[in-house]
């Protein structure tokens, strides 16, 4: 059975310079992956790629490969960084992507395409992961619609996460545990403030404020902690674990968020488009972790719902978004109340919003042991990602007279 570690890197807290990277590690990758790199680059007609830091150094490609260019090539993205975005960026610590969520980065020649087309570039560099081609992914004998009880065998539920991605699951859940969850959300609210770091925040199109996403909530909800360690819980572990091993979760902190998904969000973030959990950085530390979707209340095309992008976690394309050329199939997961999604990390995948009826559900998950929880590098990633609801907003949601 294939293994759903795909880590490269041990989070030690290692920083390189420019120079170092330049003169080091940087003609080591190119012996190593230099051919994967050109084909990315020539594929996806990529401009060059400069680094402004320290000495200026270019990335382009010509027949004979890629070439390290001193200075800055006409028409390159050119990254402007100081010495630790640099080593951020160079030990996949932070993504192009995350340059542009966060803004902290000037970049120059800079469109959102060639930003994340760069970034599947440099995966193939990192890890030798080739940029996809079409009907490199075949589903011919998957049934992609399949729900998995507590009574199939654990063996098809592993396999099938390693070959799709993505499960949705039902009957491991007792429904009347999720109207009591219900309940304990909507007593759990008024614990949360704008700004106090513990959650998410989005404006209405009547303009009220409302909490979408309450970090730490296993605090207010004993169910949820039984849940959490139930007999149901750990044998959902084993089955998603397979061969490999999945560390059963501490319930403490910020174990669960709980989400609730309101109609007419007009700013701010409550369901997130197309990405992988990834997309920020981070991959080679932390792929595949393994995201759990709890249906508090049901969820479809009316309420809202996940949907995924069948095996994109085997398919090296851009973290955010999805090109309507990419051969990969969109399959929407509606669930009812009481019923779980499951999702690799590296797997895209968006919520969509509701249009008659608000939503809720929690996400929590599964690490591979040694995951770099709790490293400094780990928890700046966490800072980041916790600050996206007040840097980006979704579309406008519609909303459906009732």
């Amino acid at each position: 059975m294939e293994s759903i570690d795909r880590r490269t890197r041990g989070d030690d807290g290692a920083t390189t310079s420019p120079e170092a990277f330049l003169d080091e590690a940087l003609p080591a990758l190119l012996r190593e992956h230099g051919d994967v790199l050109a084909d990315a680059m020539r594929r996806l007609e990529l401009r060059p790629l400069a680094f402004n830091a320290g000495t200026p150094f270019s990335l382009g490609v010509g027949p004979d490969g890629v070439a390290v260019e001193p200075g800055v090539l006409d028409g390159a993205l050119v990254l402007d960084l100081d010495d630790a975005q640099f080593s951020d960026f160079v030990l996949d610590q932070r993504s192009l992507n995350s340059f542009s969520v966060n803004r902290d980065v000037r970049m120059h020649n800079a469109d959102m395409t060639q930003i994340l087309q760069w970034d599947v570039a440099w995966r193939a560099l990192l890890d030798g992961w080739p940029a996809h081609r079409r009907g490199d992914v075949d589903f011919s004998e998957v049934d992609l619609h399949r729900t998995f009880t507590p009574d199939d065998d654990p063996a098809a539920l592993a396999e099938f996460i390693r070959t799709a991605g993505f499960l949705r699951l039902r009957g491991w859940l007792d429904p009347a545990d999720m109207a009591t969850i219900a309940g304990d959300m909507d007593r759990a609210l008024p614990h949360y403030r704008k700004d106090d770091g513990r959650s998410w925040w989005a404006t209405l199109s009547n303009g009220d404020e409302m909490c979408v996403r309450m970090l730490h909530f296993v605090e207010h909800s004993e169910t949820t902690a039984a849940v959490l360690q139930s007999d149901a819980w750990e044998r959902l572990r084993l089955a998603i674990a397979g061969d490999d091993t999945l560390d059963p979760p501490k319930v403490e902190a910020n174990v669960i968020e709980a989400l609730v998904k309101p109609l007419g969000v007009s700013q701010g973030i409550s369901d997130i488009p197309w990405h992988r959990d990834c997309s920020l950085g981070r991959h080679s530390y932390m792929c595949c972790s393994v995201t759990v979707g709890m249906s508090v209340t049901d969820g479809g095309a009316d309420r809202g719902q996940l949907r995924v992008l069948a095996g994109s976690h085997r398919a090296n394309v851009p973290a955010v978004g999805v090109a309507p050329s990419l051969d990969l199939p969109i399959v929407p997961l509606p669930t009812q109340a009481g019923d779980l999604t499951v999702h690799l990390s590296c797997t895209l995948h968006e919520a969509t919003p509701p249009v008659s009826e608000e939503r809720k559900v929690m996400y929590t998950g599964f690490k591979l042991p040694s995951a770099p929880t709790g490293s400094a590098a780990a928890a700046r990633a966490w800072a980041r990602r916790n600050q996206a609801h007040k840097l980006q907003s979704q579309a406008p949601s519609p909303v459906t007279a009732r």
